[in-house]
């Protein structure tokens, strides 16, 4: 997101040609232009993983040493 905004400053506040951006970040000129048209940047949304099925029996064993391994010292 940093990068998307810092894009847009280059262009629409200092003036550089989107062709000079992408030269300078390495990203592609479709890139650019889509974070200049982009009002706000993008926003991203997590998904619930799916369990397999072979899974399913075993999952409160998982949590349980999920939970174990959070509070063990690194």
């Amino acid at each position: 997101m940093e990068t998307a905004m810092k894009i847009r400053r280059l262009v629409l506040v200092d003036g550089h040609s989107m062709r000079s951006v992408a030269r300078s970040t390495g990203l592609s000129r479709n890139t650019i232009r889509k974070y200049i048209e982009d009002d706000e940047p993008p926003n991203y949304k997590r998904h619930q993983p799916n369990l397999s099925p072979v899974l399913s029996g075993f999952e409160a064993q998982l949590n349980d040493w999920y939970s174990f391994d959070l509070t063990r010292p690194i």
